[in-house]
């Protein structure tokens, strides 16, 4: 009876905890998604902390309980996203099927995210965050570069620096261009792209 008893109540602390866990995920994604909105819409600087309260349907105090500030919540944005863009590649890929899905993969998020791709570029434009994020995003961006070097070369580049850069710049271009071009044929570009890619690589 006794063990039953302390079984009973192992079993109600994790419902409990389990029901703590979920009640901060939700929250925590609730104020994401209207930091992402607002930061978006108005700037970092036209956002304060109690218009993404509001926006997130909860207490000033709850918010605060989970990011102490604009900034922590910027880069808990950042980092959720970066976490997005970096999903497993699927094995036993061939170096040029390894690019495809990464390129494949930029797309989709870009489809998926553009609100979150809208203020990363907006935040290039803020030289007030650049203090406190520059580093931070360099740091990404230099690792994603020599990356995509090694990518490139094993795929068969002759100049896989050279090409790591045209190959960022040709996907932030055309990031920029499907979200502020209305009707953008993002879906055909990619086809394109990567043909070219393809070609250039065997050529």
């Amino acid at each position: 009876m006794f063990l039953l008893k302390q079984l009973l109540i192992l079993n109600k602390r994790s419902i409990n905890m389990s029901k703590r866990v979920l009640q901060r995920e939700t929250s925590v994604h609730a104020i994401l998604e209207a930091a992402v909105e607002l930061f978006a819409e108005h700037g970092f600087e036209g956002t304060s902390i109690r218009q993404i309260a509001v926006k997130a349907g909860i207490s000033l105090g709850l918010l605060y309980n989970y990011f102490s500030s604009k900034e922590e919540l910027l880069k808990a944005i950042i980092l959720r996203g970066r976490k997005s863009e970096k999903l497993e590649k699927p094995e036993g890929l061939t170096p040029f099927q390894a690019l495809e899905h990464q390129v494949r993969n930029f797309f989709q998020e870009l489809q998926q995210q553009p609100t979150y791709w809208r203020l990363l570029y907006l935040l290039r434009l803020q030289p007030s965050l650049k203090n406190s994020l520059g580093a931070e995003l360099e740091k990404e961006t230099q690792a994603q570069a020599n990356s995509l070097v090694s990518q490139l070369a094993a795929a068969g580049s002759h100049s896989p620096s050279a090409e790591a850069a045209l190959m960022l710049a040709t996907l932030d271009g055309i990031a920029q261009q499907y979200l502020t071009v209305p009707n953008f044929p993002l879906q055909d570009v990619m086809i394109r792209y990567l043909l070219q890619l393809k070609n250039h690589l065997n050529a």
